[in-house]
């Protein structure tokens, strides 16, 4: 999945594919599973999937919370999705506080 997202919008498609059929097993180091998730919001932001997006940013938090916080994608997709989801909830804003994405 992380290829195929590293290889733009043209293959977000393939690492949806990807994602639906395996998910990092709890052997996996927690940076690597929170990535895996990270990687994952980013193919759904791409592909217009917003809440789902946001949803695999919060399983990347809940799993390794300093990884998450200091990563630059997490920034900018959560500074995306604040833009996109103006009114929505506080959640999200709260998110984007958090990982300092504004």
């Amino acid at each position: 999945m992380s290829v195929a997202v590293s290889l733009g919008d043209g293959h977000v498609g393939r690492a949806l594919d990807i994602a639906a059929e395996w998910k990092p097993s709890l052997d996996l180091p927690a940076e690597r599973r929170s990535g895996f998730s990270i990687e994952l919001a980013r193919a759904q932001l791409w592909s217009g999937l917003a809440d789902d997006a946001f949803e695999s940013l919060q399983t990347a938090r809940r799993i390794a919370p300093q990884h998450t916080r200091q990563h630059p994608w997490v920034r900018e997709d959560a500074a995306t999705l604040r833009r996109l989801k103006r009114a929505d909830s506080e959640t999200l804003t709260n998110f984007t506080e958090w990982c300092a994405a504004t």
